[in-house]
């Protein structure tokens, strides 16, 4: 449909689909590559990385501990669980 935005629900058919694999295979946990959405595969740069937040083993969150790390409108305290880098403080505000 043209002119209609739509929310990113990252990928959750694809969630869906791993998650019945797994269970199928007998698990309840999902391994850390069997969920990844298209944005993140289809980055040419690499610049998208996607990740479990609360696994601290996980790649994610390292990344998000870094200096350069920041979430859009976090004083408004929705507490998003989107993560962006840069060092630039235009960027950050």
């Amino acid at each position: 449909m043209r002119g209609v935005v739509e929310k990113c629900s990252f990928c959750h058919h694809r969630l869906m689909r791993a998650k019945a694999k797994a269970y199928a295979d007998g698990r309840r946990d999902l391994k850390e590559d069997e969920y990844i959405p298209a944005c993140v595969e289809a980055c040419p740069t690499k610049a998208i990385t996607f990740g479990d937040l609360n696994n601290p083993k996980h790649a994610v969150s390292g990344l998000i501990k870094s200096p350069d790390a920041f979430r859009l409108l976090e004083r408004l305290g929705t507490e998003p669980k989107v993560y962006y880098r840069s060092t630039k403080d235009w960027v950050r505000r």
